[in-house]
């Protein structure tokens, strides 16, 4: 718990009650998830937009099957029963009824298609293609917004951390200055410019409480639980050391590439399907019939028959002609994406290599401020005992001295959290290089749900699910 005068408790009880939370500790009855693995394991197996994504890659492998259905043997059964009642009044016969059963079994096959299946069934696979990309696409933005939420919530809790450490300070300095004016050895201006800091460092204080418990909220819907002593964590060691090697990986691995890839094979393969679509096709029927009659007249028996049909387009509709110029567009336009999106992304490369540069360069900067405050504070306090500098002196280098340590808290949380964006730009953040490929379900062992048509007596007894 962190340690509070009575004057900073009473402040902060009026100034913001429902922010007066732990800023070192979150009470958790059911899971302690304060390494930074199990935290991406549970972020990964609570993701509803991992979980959404599989599910696309399920029916992008279904297509693959519908794809091939017109090769399919399709059979039907029909029962036909019929009763017919006639009249002979012009040559004296009697009234007589003829009823009819009938009977067929009919089944049929495409046996040629000049190649549409085997087109769409092209299409399909790179359907699934195009299915796992967004799925690897879906797992690195998912791994950034655990990972952005996972440093927020330290970087927010150190900065309570200062401010409260601040606050102490500020409020035996200011207890001491009321002694000494009771002394007589110092005067009323400067215990009210002490006490002026006091309430504006508690100020900041509710700011960034307020900023820790937003962070604390994001944290538990993305991970599922709510944040504990968070370890910090380190970067993998995957960072290139180069700005042109970023570029080549980022070319290589992002799956922003790759889904751009895959649209436009997909794009190309549309217009074969179409022309496939409009050549010759044969197909073959079978069938069987039975039929009786309550007729002498009529001929009772068995029917087998063979059927062959060939059928062939002779003319182009301007509907066809639309669609072809459609599709072609449609490719031109792919086109158009992918290259933006490898440009987009060797750029992106480029600046995350250079961002995180500049970040380890401003951490060592923001150290060696630090280190140089500190002196000075220290300086000044000698001398303000000898009289050479005013407490206002003071004042003003020991709010120094914690803006810079701020500012050093800011710079290591940058360092880490443009690593991880570099990552995310040259397509290495996965769970694997994160130590959490333990929960990375891959896409081939995924179960597809039971079907609720799988015969003909499931159809018969089929009803919406409840």
């Amino acid at each position: 718990m962190f340690k509070k005068t009575r004057l900073n408790q009473i402040c902060v009880m009026f100034s913001f009650l429902f922010l007066s939370i732990n800023s070192t500790s979150y009470a958790n009855d059911n899971a302690n998830n304060n390494s930074f693995e199990d935290a991406m394991r549970s972020g990964i197996t609570n993701s509803n937009e991992l979980r959404l994504s599989r599910q696309n890659y399920l029916n992008a492998q279904q297509e693959l099957t519908i794809a091939g259905s017109d090769k399919d043997v399709y059979g039907t059964v029909s029962i036909t029963q019929n009763e017919a009642f006639y009249e002979r009044p012009n040559d004296g016969q009697e009234d007589y009824d003829l009823s009819t059963l009938a009977g067929a079994v009919t089944f049929t096959k495409q046996l040629y298609n000049f190649g549409e299946t085997k087109a769409k069934q092209e299409a399909a696979t790179i359907s699934i293609d195009i299915a796992k990309a967004e799925y690897y696409r879906t797992k690195q933005s998912v791994l950034m917004s655990l990972i952005t939420s996972y440093l927020n919530v330290i970087l927010s809790n150190e900065e309570v951390n200062l401010h409260l450490s601040n606050i102490d300070r500020l409020t035996e300095q200011t207890n001491a200055e009321k002694l000494r004016v009771e002394a007589g050895v110092s005067t009323l201006a400067n215990l009210a410019l002490s006490s002026s800091k006091t309430s504006i460092s508690r100020s900041d204080l509710i700011t960034a409480k307020a900023a820790y418990q937003t962070a604390v909220e994001h944290y538990e819907s993305l991970i599922g639980i709510l944040p504990e002593k968070l370890s910090e964590p380190s970067l993998p060691n995957l960072i290139p050391n180069k700005v042109q090697i970023s570029e080549e990986l980022a070319y290589k691995n992002h799956p922003n590439l790759l889904l751009a890839n895959a649209n436009q094979r997909l794009a190309s393969i549309k217009q074969k399907i179409l022309v496939k679509s409009l050549g010759p096709s044969v197909d073959l029927s079978l069938s069987a019939k039975k039929q009786e009659t309550r007729d002498s007249i009529s001929s009772d028996g068995n029917e087998f028959s063979a059927n062959i049909a060939l059928s062939v387009p002779i003319l182009v509709t301007p509907a066809s002609t639309a669609q072809s110029q459609k599709l072609t567009l449609e490719l031109l336009s792919a086109q158009y994406e992918r290259d933006e999106v490898k440009r987009s992304i060797g750029l992106v490369a480029r600046a995350g290599f250079r961002n995180h540069i500049a970040a380890k360069i401003k951490l060592k900067a923001s150290i060696a401020e630090v280190n140089a405050y500190q002196l000075i504070v220290d300086a000044t306090q000698t001398e303000v005992q000898f009289g050479n500098k005013t407490f206002l002196d003071q004042l003003d280098t020991e709010d120094d001295l914690k803006n810079a340590k701020i500012r050093k808290l800011r710079a290591s949380h940058d360092v880490l959290l443009t690593g991880f964006q570099l990552l995310q730009s040259i397509g290495s953040l996965t769970p694997e290089n994160l130590g959490a490929e333990d929960v990375s379900m891959p896409l081939d062992s995924l179960e597809s749900p039971k079907p609720r048509v799988g015969s003909f007596f499931s159809v018969l007894k089929y009803r919406q699910p409840d």
